[in-house]
């Protein structure tokens, strides 16, 4: 097997974590045109923003379970439960609201919402800055990994701006989203996050080609 140059993808991310990494950028971008768009054209609806968390989590799980993980290890039982804090952290208020926007529930936590509902979402912060260090610690640190890492980062302290934001702030009705600088950090994090990614996936093409062609 020839050797893997040190601007190759490394073969402990696993075969397609490249890609799916690329893909959660992806969705994560496409969700957040999608609802800059609805807040164009009215008062936006939920749907982009579980988009966005989607995109997001896939991501933040990409980063952390790639290169080698002993499942039976306590480092990785705590992996796990603060992915799945995170993963309802992200989903939950969002998802309540889609599914039900007019109960009491709903209600009550738009009620509840204030500066301090940041709090919450610093696990979110934590994990995404653990999952990019810990991924980019796998292999040399090339441009293409450093920002391939480095999107998420952008995104989760957008999230957290966005979030801080949305309750010291008049929510937005028939203006776009793109014009609020929170979103705009988030976009500038899947964006950057993708590019890299993306020039990640690109290189591993004509090593797989080659592989195939030997067979």
């Amino acid at each position: 097997m020839p050797a893997m140059s040190a601007s190759s993808p490394p073969a402990r991310a696993g075969i397609g974590a490249i890609e799916l990494l690329a893909a959660g950028y992806a969705v994560g971008m496409a969700g957040t045109l999608w609802d800059w768009w609805e807040h164009f054209v009215g008062p936006g609806i939920q749907s982009p923003h579980l988009v966005i968390d989607l995109g997001g989590l896939l991501v933040v799980g990409v980063l952390a379970f790639s290169g080698q993980i002993d499942y039976r290890s306590r480092a990785f039982t705590v992996l796990y439960l603060l992915v799945v804090l995170v993963a309802l952290i992200a989903l939950g208020p969002t998802t309540l609201r889609a599914v039900a926007p007019t109960s009491t529930l709903t209600a009550a936590l738009n009620q509840a919402l204030s500066p301090a509902a940041v709090v919450p979402y610093l696990p979110l912060v934590l994990l995404a800055s653990w999952s990019a260090g810990r991924w980019l610690s796998l292999d040399k640190a090339t441009w293409w990994r450093v920002t391939a890492s480095l999107g998420i980062l952008v995104v989760a302290a957008g999230m957290l701006w966005d979030v801080y934001w949305h309750q010291t702030h008049a929510a937005e009705i028939r203006a776009s989203m793109a014009s609020l600088p929170p979103h705009q950090v988030m976009a500038a994090g899947f964006l950057i996050g993708l590019v890299g990614a993306a020039y990640g996936a690109a290189l591993q093409v004509k090593p797989r080609r080659a592989v195939e062609e030997r067979r």
